[in-house]
């Protein structure tokens, strides 16, 4: 970390044991042996470009023991995992981890009001500041637990605002659409009380990171859309390939005047298909 400068990156990587480290699927990376970024992996190319102080991940879809084998030199690594069973096991879905340079103070995995059985929380503590990684339910199938969730963070946030807080992560709510949101039905990410939860953190003193320039804009894009080769003859999908997507991956700041984020498209398209259907979002925080 270079004096006030902090670098973050927040991603929802979509199962960190699929083309994040390497371009492997999770069923071919061998059982119970610690592996790290290969070169030109996603996760190389990132650190590469960013040079990041922290790094915060969503959807890892990996126990903890599982996620202490991805290792990245120079990082501690802290893992939230799915308590759960079935489909919604440890390895098969949610959960959220936070590599950092720094060593924080304390890390939590829950706040008062919610109890996260998900892994979709994990605080990380450090001297100057307070980096909250979330990773928001989907209001298609947890409506009333997604609600839950937005005011349970905002309220735990009450009770620490006189700390400088980094709040990001995928939350879920698409505040910039590549069509225009009043002129479809509501759906998940679209539904009021998912936008209205962006303005009370606006309303509250957060400030979106997102730069004005930023001319990618979107995070995610619909992985179903139709297949076509690119000019240098990688597979993607026309949604991503045309920037028609959801900005539903966010770095808010509070207590914090200066900060910018962008959105690195390019970063999970090393291989196809793609590492993740969301795209990496790059913050420098001056604290």
């Amino acid at each position: 970390m270079n004096s006030n400068l902090l670098n973050i990156v927040t991603w929802n990587v979509n199962g960190i044991r699929s083309r994040i480290f390497n371009n492997k699927t999770c069923s071919q990376l061998k059982k119970n042996k610690y592996f790290s970024p290969e070169i030109n992996s996603s996760i190389y190319n990132l650190i590469d470009e960013t040079n990041p102080d922290i790094i915060c991940l969503q959807e890892t879809r990996c126990s903890e023991y599982i996620g202490k084998l991805a290792t990245i030199a120079g990082y501690n690594s802290y893992f939230n995992e799915s308590k759960l069973d079935g489909a919604r096991s440890c390895n098969r879905y949610s959960g959220t981890a936070i590599y950092s340079k720094l060593i924080p103070e304390k890390i939590e995995y829950q706040v008062p009001g919610y109890e996260d059985k998900e892994g979709r929380i994990i605080i990380a503590h450090y001297s100057d500041f307070i980096i909250i990684n979330v990773y928001s339910p989907n209001s298609g199938t947890n409506y009333e637990k997604k609600s839950r969730f937005q005011d349970s963070i905002l309220d735990y946030i009450k009770m620490i605002s006189e700390k400088k807080i980094i709040y990001c992560g995928d939350f879920n709510l698409a505040i910039d659409t590549h069509f225009e949101k009043e002129k479809v039905k509501p759906c998940p990410g679209l539904y009021s009380f998912e936008l209205d939860y962006y303005k009370k953190l606006i309303d509250y003193g957060f400030i979106d990171s997102i730069s004005i320039d930023d001319n990618i804009v979107f995070t995610w894009w619909d992985q179903k859309s139709n297949k076509i080769k690119t000019p240098e003859g990688k597979e993607t999908n026309v949604m991503r390939y045309m920037n028609k997507g959801w900005r539903i991956d966010y770095i808010f700041t509070f207590n914090i005047s200066k900060c910018n984020s962008k959105v690195l498209k390019h970063i999970g398209e090393e291989y196809c298909p793609h590492a993740s259907d969301h795209a990496p979002v790059f913050g420098k925080i001056f604290l």
